[in-house]
């Protein structure tokens, strides 16, 4: 079952950007899509929309030519994964292959992060404050925290047959029977996570109103953000 499972996992992963028009379409858009996000949170100034629109155009030139070569890579290893035996030690393999990756994006992102952050006010950072607090008790709410171990489970099984049924269509209820009994037989987790979730926003507003309070220099903030992203 356990097998199957990650066999599950890793054809997903080697048919992910070849496959879907959605996800083509979202990186294609990717710079616009990320700066829509941003100024969700902070209500961004006509500068500092400027700003966030020619640094996140450069970012997506720069992934586009020098990263996405290497993701075909991963998802030809993946694929390989797929169609052989696939154990657990190939999924931790895959696991930090994607980690590696995603943190090179973000140390490319950084020093246009800290441009950014220079020119928060305090208002806009306890509105980014008020935001990551709403979007938190939504978490909570599909997770079911307050229901325990139990009811996290619950919530873990249908967010994960709900994304397998996307790709697949319908399970037989064998399948979704399998899916059940690994679910049940780990922890969920879910409250660990609303717990890391939770560090990572206060730290990152305790880092903003440093920011803005202090009058750091661009050199000083970009370390503390990379000393942020290390803590991840």
């Amino acid at each position: 079952m356990r097998r199957s499972l990650l066999t599950l996992l890793l054809v997903s992963i080697a048919l992910l950007l070849p496959a879907c028009s959605a996800i083509r379409l979202g990186y294609g858009n990717a710079d616009s899509l990320a700066r829509w996000w941003i100024d969700q949170y902070l209500d961004l100034s006509p500068e500092q929309d400027a700003l966030a629109r020619e640094r996140l155009t450069r970012l997506m030139v720069w992934h586009r030519k020098s990263q996405l070569p290497d993701y075909a890579s991963v998802l030809g290893q993946a694929r390989t994964m797929a169609v052989g035996k696939p154990t657990a030690a190939d999924g931790l393999v895959l696991t930090d292959a994607i980690i590696r990756r995603v943190r090179r994006v973000a140390d490319q992102a950084i020093p246009d992060a800290a441009d950014l952050l220079l020119t928060l006010t305090p208002t806009q950072i306890e509105r980014m404050a008020t935001r990551l607090a709403d979007k938190n008790v939504s978490y909570a709410k599909e997770a079911r925290l307050a229901e325990g171990e139990a009811g996290q489970r619950k919530a873990r099984f249908k967010r994960l047959l709900e994304r397998a049924e996307y790709w697949y269509g319908a399970f037989s209820d064998g399948q979704e029977a399998a899916i059940r009994q690994l679910v049940d037989a780990q922890p969920s987790g879910a409250q660990f996570w609303y717990e890391e979730r939770l560090r990572r926003q206060n730290e990152l507003l305790e880092l903003a109103r440093k920011v803005q309070t202090e009058k750091l220099s661009r050199e000083r903030v970009v370390t503390l953000l990379r000393d942020y992203v290390d803590r991840f």
